[in-house]
């Protein structure tokens, strides 16, 4: 629901960080509860809190926020056409059965409604590519020098991922490669270098975003 609120708050104009206690209030909790999850979230990836100014879903939230979002309101547009509920009647009901239903019943709902664009309360239905498949991805070590890329997952575990962790290697930040050797790579993270052995890099996968000009 945390995803879904943050993800409801851009589609009526949010523009940058939500602020928490604007999550708290939609959520009927309270702020310092909102920040907890929040921070929990974060550390899974699925959200971006920026301290002092809110959250952003990162593009694996998205993706998660999206497709319960499709499921709903394909479920509400269905209750609506074929059974007669309203419009909000339909949405409630939707809410019960977003979480129970799997990505291909979803994609044969949308097919069976003729793939509708917007819910019975006029809002976007998304559109989730290759039914709910990620983008393609590479591991970290496969990046070129100049590239930017986010991070998708890391597969290390113990010691290893609390080293990555602890340097700011974790799911939904985005970092930049600046330097490759034999030695491993020196990434960018928000101004901060880090540098990450051959081994370690191989264990993070990240989505490539683009170049930029890598620093003198």
């Amino acid at each position: 629901m945390y995803l879904i609120t943050v993800a409801r708050a851009v589609e009526g104009g949010a523009v940058g960080p939500v602020p928490i206690s604007r999550v708290a209030s939609a959520l009927g909790v309270s702020v310092p509860s909102a920040n907890e999850m929040v921070r929990k979230l974060d550390s899974r990836g699925l959200l971006l809190y920026e301290p002092y100014r809110g959250v952003l879903l990162s593009h694996v939230g998205q993706q998660v926020a999206d497709q319960v979002l499709r499921t709903r309101r394909l479920w509400a547009t269905f209750l609506a056409e074929h059974l007669g509920f309203s419009p909000a009647d339909a949405d409630d009901q939707a809410c019960h059965l977003e979480h129970a239903t799997t990505p291909e019943a979803a994609d044969s709902l949308a097919a069976f409604l003729g793939n509708p664009e917007a819910g019975p309360l006029g809002r976007p239905i998304p559109r989730v590519d290759a039914a709910g498949h990620r983008p393609p991805t590479s591991r970290l070590d496969e990046i070129p020098v100049g590239a930017t890329a986010e991070v998708i997952s890391v597969t290390a575990s113990g010691p290893t991922l609390q080293f990555l962790n602890s340097e700011g290697i974790r799911a939904g930040v985005h970092l930049a490669v600046v330097a490759a050797g034999s030695t491993g790579l020196l990434v960018d993270l928000n101004g901060n270098a880090v540098h990450i052995n051959g081994p370690l890099a191989e264990s993070v996968e990240v989505r490539p975003m683009g170049g930029v000009d890598a620093p003198a």
